[in-house]
This record gives C-alpha cells, structure tokens and sequence, in this order.
C-alpha cells in the first residue's frame, strides 16, 4: 500500500511546473536541487524575522531596514501568532502536522487577530522576485477559517522583502470555498498523476540552465 496523498502549495506548483522533475525530487528522491545564494540567503533572513516576531529580538544590522515594516505589522494591537504549522484532513478538519489522516499542510509565517474585530491578518515574507496573485496567501488564510470559525474577515499581505514592498488582498469568510475551488481541481489532477505513477516532462525555465533532472527531453534546452 503506498503513502496517503499529502499536498503543500509548494508541492502542488512544483507539480505543475513540471511533473517529471517533481517525481524525481520529490517521490523518487534520486536528484537533488541545491540551493542558491539567494534561497540560502531568504532561509537564514526568515529565520530572523521569526526571532523579531516571536522574541521582539533586534534584526541583525543586514536586515535593520526591514523594521519598519516588521514594526508596524508587531504593534497592530491583537494576538500575535508567529509560525504557524497548519494542517487538514479530508473533510478541512484541523489534525497533526504528521497524522496518518492529514490531507494538507501549510505553514504561516505570521497571523494577528486584530483586537476588538473578526479580522485576521495574514502574512507571508517573500525574498525573491516579486510576482503577481495570491493563491499562497488565500490557501493559507483558507486554512485559518479551519481553525478559527469565529472570524470573519481575512487579509492576507506578501512582505517582498527584496523590493521592500507589501502586496495585500482581503476575503471574508464567504469567500473562502471559492478559494478551495479553485485548488480542488488543481489538487485532484495532481492525485490522479501519481496513482497513475504518471510524470509527463514539461518545458518551463528551469530546463536550460538549472534543473538537476538530465534524462529528460528538455533538459539543457
């Protein structure tokens, strides 16, 4: 018998970027992607961030000028809830981060219920390029109405850390089966290619120069 289907937003757009790379890191574990300057970079600066939010522990000199925003986010009076694991079992009912029922994971870097209101804030420190949507940040704050069915409005906001900019979106709490409809279809195609073991290639941006998958068709083109 093999292993209950999980997904992660992460997961489910390294299958769509392309399955047959997502097999091999991800299933297979044959390949490995190493990461960049950038990538090692966000992981270490995240981890500051976490310390700011969680500890109020001073940002490194590095970082400094990102307090401002971190500041502003900290002081919204409301409950502070830093790195948050989510996860759901097939009926969008929470359960352990590695039960044997868990259906979806995902993990929030920052949430604040606004005090005096039904709103939660919802936010995601982003360090690479900026990019357009909120399907990360609206998966999560779906997520959240899991565990928190008392709120009502959610607004989630990306920190682009690089460009020193915020992006945000807000949802009630009606809008948030639109969202899981939305990532349903996505996620049943994503199940149905692995009970097939089918992981067709798929030409994106990463073939030229900087996917570690060499037996593909596309590689280096």
């Amino acid at each position: 018998m093999g292993k209950p289907f999980v997904w992660s937003y992460s997961n489910l757009t390294s299958f769509e970027l392309c399955p047959k790379k997502h097999y091999h890191e991800k299933i297979a574990k044959d390949v490995f992607q190493k990461t960049n300057d950038i990538q090692n970079y966000g992981k270490e600066a995240h981890k500051h961030f976490e310390n700011r939010m969680v500890k109020n522990k001073p940002l490194p000199m590095d970082l400094q000028h990102h307090e401002k925003t971190l500041a502003l986010l900290y002081n919204i009076p409301g409950k502070g809830l830093p790195e948050q694991k989510l996860a759901l079992n097939g009926s969008f009912e929470p359960t352990g981060f590695f039960d044997s029922d868990v259906w979806c994971r995902g993990i929030v870097d920052y949430a604040k219920v606004k005090e005096g209101t039904n709103e939660l804030l919802v936010a995601d420190w982003k360090f690479g390029r900026m990019q357009p949507g909120f399907d990360q940040i609206e998966l999560m704050m779906a997520m959240m109405t899991s565990y928190m069915p008392e709120l009502t409005e959610y607004t989630g906001i990306y920190y682009w850390a690089k460009d020193k900019k915020i992006t945000k979106t807000t949802l009630s709490v009606k809008e948030i089966p639109d969202v899981w409809s939305k990532f349903l279809p996505r996620v049943g195609h994503m199940e149905d290619s692995i009970v097939a073991g089918e992981f067709p290639a798929k030409r994106n941006f990463l073939c030229r120069k900087h996917c570690p998958v060499t037996k593909c068709p596309f590689h280096a083109e």
